[in-house]
């Protein structure tokens, strides 16, 4: 399993800006979180993103924003027919909010989708596509004519992307805005659920399967089609996700925050949280 945790370096820069990237080769993703904003652009591709037990499908058009520390996977179904063409673009939400107290309607959107709790985080902007991708290539432009790090054009370019968000989120079109609740809920998120529910308990196939009326086999080979990833794994994210909020919101032992997230084997949680971390809880706690 890579490790959850996937440092975005910035290096002094206010963005980062990745445009229109091309994948032609299937991969699995992982889960991972970042410490910034990151907001995805499909151009082209199919597969599925999972974010806070939704999955969402991956389509022309779509745009999924990723608050920081959250949680989540991109699955693209890649190949040399079907290439997953995306653009993507980091940022640390706090160097901006106080610049766009000029713009409050923009600065309150951004707070929402940064800090707020069950915000609409998936938007299919297909019918503004052209659009959205001359306002990409107009930004790959300036950035390649060196003023990618101007920042009247981040702004600009913040601003304008804000305003695709707000006009999704505004419009009553189904088609602009995705609405889980219209759709039948996918077996993944079911059982996603059911983790996010009693990850801190024992967890194993049998009593999944058990209690969601399946049988285990098709438990985990549904869970893997639709995510492209095995149960397990959501488990341990799960699991090690929590256990970094408690190491760094809590004072209880080590021992203590690994029986609380489902690991009471102290040595084996020390073990697995170095392998998808990439230091030792104490060493988390203590950076």
């Amino acid at each position: 399993m890579k490790r959850l945790f996937d440092a975005v370096r910035f290096d002094g820069m206010m963005m980062l800006w990745s445009y229109a990237a091309k994948a032609d080769a299937p991969f699995e993703g992982f889960y991972h979180w970042h410490q910034c904003f990151e907001i995805l652009i499909v151009h082209e591709g199919e597969g599925t993103v999972i974010i806070n037990q939704h999955a969402y499908d991956i389509k022309r058009g779509m745009m999924f924003i990723f608050q920081p520390y959250q949680l989540h996977k991109v699955y693209p179904k890649a190949s040399k027919q079907q290439p997953y063409i995306r653009s993507k673009l980091h940022f640390i939400a706090e160097d901006f909010s106080d610049k766009l107290v000029l713009f409050p309607n923009r600065n309150t959107q951004l707070l929402q989708l940064w800090q707020g709790k069950g915000a609409t985080q998936a938007f299919d902007l297909l019918g503004d596509m052209t659009y959205l991708e001359q306002l990409c290539e107009w930004y790959e432009q300036s950035a390649g004519n060196g003023k990618g790090e101007s920042e009247e054009e981040n702004m600009l370019f913040l601003l304008q992307i804000l305003g695709f968000v707000n006009k999704a989120q505004g419009s009553m079109r189904e088609s602009a805005l995705i609405e889980i609740a219209k759709r039948p809920m996918r077996y993944s998120e079911r059982i996603m659920k059911w983790i996010d529910h009693y990850y801190a308990e024992e967890v194993s196939l049998d009593r999944i399967a058990e209690e969601l009326h399946l049988s285990k086999f098709y438990v985990s080979r549904v869970f893997r089609q639709e995510t492209g990833s095995s149960v397990t794994d959501y488990l341990t994210a799960r699991r090690i996700k929590q256990a970094c909020r408690l190491l760094q919101t809590t004072y209880d032992p080590v021992e203590r925050i690994g029986a609380r997230v489902g690991l009471p084997d102290a040595s084996y949680f020390v073990q697995l949280f170095k392998k998808v971390v990439g230091t030792t809880p104490l060493k988390y706690r203590n950076q």
